[in-house]
């Protein structure tokens, strides 16, 4: 995986089983930098908190529990909270990497 800064922005792009996905750098949950994050089955996992996406839609499909105990409250649920990372049209082309921004 490798970060790099578009129009200002930071941008993750990798390569995972042989296909190429892009999204934006920052994880939806905290803001951590994804490009310090490693891969898992078909997710990229946060290395803050551990939040799974999947690299094809980028949506959220795993949270870990931080729970020690049975008798532990888990977190506050406005903190547990995530969207999912925003992914971009990716392409190789002519020996270059393409990618497709969406306007705010």
């Amino acid at each position: 995986m490798n970060k790099f800064t578009v129009d200002k922005k930071d941008i993750l792009v990798g390569k995972k089983e042989g296909k190429l996905f892009a999204c934006d750098n920052w994880c939806p949950h905290r803001g951590a930098s994804m490009s310090k994050g490693f891969y898992k089955d078909n997710n990229i996992v946060c290395y803050m908190h551990d939040y799974e996406f999947d690299v094809d839609s980028g949506k959220l499909v795993n949270m870990k529990s931080w729970k020690k105990s049975d008798t532990w409250v888990e977190q506050n649920p406005a903190w547990r909270a995530s969207g999912d990372l925003i992914m971009y049209d990716v392409e190789i082309k002519d020996d270059g990497v393409y990618l497709k921004l969406r306007d705010k």
